[in-house]
């Protein structure tokens, strides 16, 4: 009953940390807009100016390069510098808000343990005296709360390029109808009749932006590698060559350039959906299997050697905690790849 009351308090206290975060966020918001549109126009600015020395040293900012490569595919609404700051500030005040909340309950517990034989009679809490490396356990617990957010992106990007790899055959056959057009037409064009749910549509939107606006040829094959290194297939790289080719020489091998890629895609998303069907059982055991299996041996081990002892191995021990990391970060390994499995990308391998 007592661990129910700590239990319901640490939610307690995660609800006030949410409130705060409720109260402050259009105040946040504000300044991020105002810093990603500086950050992404300055960096425009020096590309454009001093090109390749510039992009040696954007390789230095590797983190905010490796979100926006994420964020680029994985967010619905994403805006050139401000999404990653809007990423960097949740994940920041999630990690700050379950830390405070964590330490807060912790805090509030029986300060000493003492053990004699834990495996026969467990562990007897002392009140009053205090809690000693109370630190440890919420920053674990901050540290896995705050790694939430950004596995759910890399979840949502792997999904989302999958999904762009089959949702790109739309966008070559929408294209296919304008191919009069120039190609930044034909992009907008395009990105404006692709349905909402088309994982490609603000990608495009992006892409046919350059095309209009660029004001050296480095910048539009940069983003041009963007769009294709997003979606990851040969086919993408086709589709961006062929507007490549059209904004230097013209639109007029572009549509049956477009016809031909089309028709070969679709008769690769049909040997796909055949290989799939036949080994779709082997799939679904290797998604779920391990799962199944850690959720059962966590029960026996908890049956076994009681809940508390079990607790105090897990969380309380340095090889507990290590092999919890180790265990999560293998589950989601595994996930990751029985859900590539799953539905391969469009592609010709």
């Amino acid at each position: 009953m007592e661990l129910l009351l700590y239990i319901i308090r640490f939610i307690l206290h995660l609800l006030v940390a949410g409130g705060l975060w409720l109260l402050v966020r259009p105040l946040i918001e504000r300044h991020l807009q105002q810093w990603g549109y500086k950050l992404d126009s300055r960096m425009n600015l020096r590309m454009s100016r001093f090109g390749q020395k510039v992009s040696t040293v954007r390789q230095t900012m590797w983190l905010y390069r490796h979100l926006d490569k994420l964020l680029y595919f994985a967010a619905k609404r994403y805006e050139p510098g401000i999404s990653v700051l809007r990423f960097a500030a949740r994940s920041g005040m999630l990690f700050l808000g379950v830390y405070l909340s964590s330490l807060l309950t912790l805090k509030e517990l029986p300060g000493q343990l003492s053990f004699s034989n834990p495996f026969l009679e467990g562990m007897v809490l002392n009140d009053g005296a205090p809690v000693q490396h109370a630190w440890r356990l919420p920053l674990f617990l901050a540290v896995l709360a705050a790694s939430i957010p950004y596995l759910r992106m890399r979840y949502t990007y792997a999904q989302r390029k999958v999904r762009g790899s089959y949702d790109l055959l739309d966008v070559i056959q929408i294209a296919t109808k304008f191919t009069h057009l120039s190609a930044d037409s034909i992009l907008q064009r395009t990105s404006d009749l692709l349905p909402a749910d088309n994982v490609l549509k603000t990608p495009l939107k992006l892409l046919g932006a350059a095309f209009a606006n660029y004001s050296h040829e480095r910048e539009l094959n940069e983003e041009a590698e963007r769009f294709a290194g997003a979606i990851g297939t040969t086919f993408a790289v086709e589709f961006v060559s062929d507007l490549l080719y059209c904004e230097k020489e013209g639109t007029r091998y572009l549509k049956s350039s477009l016809m031909a890629l089309s028709r070969t895609m679709e008769l690769q998303r049909e040997t796909i959906l055949t290989v799939k069907a036949s080994s779709r059982d082997a799939i679904s055991l290797g998604l779920y299997g391990n799962l199944i299996v850690l959720v059962s041996s966590v029960g026996t081990f908890m049956y076994m050697l009681k809940p508390d002892v079990y607790f105090k191995l897990q969380f309380e021990t340095s090889i507990g905690l290590a092999f919890m990391m180790v265990i999560i970060a293998g589950l989601f390994i595994s996930f990751m790849i029985s859900t590539i499995l799953a539905r391969p990308k469009l592609d010709y391998h």
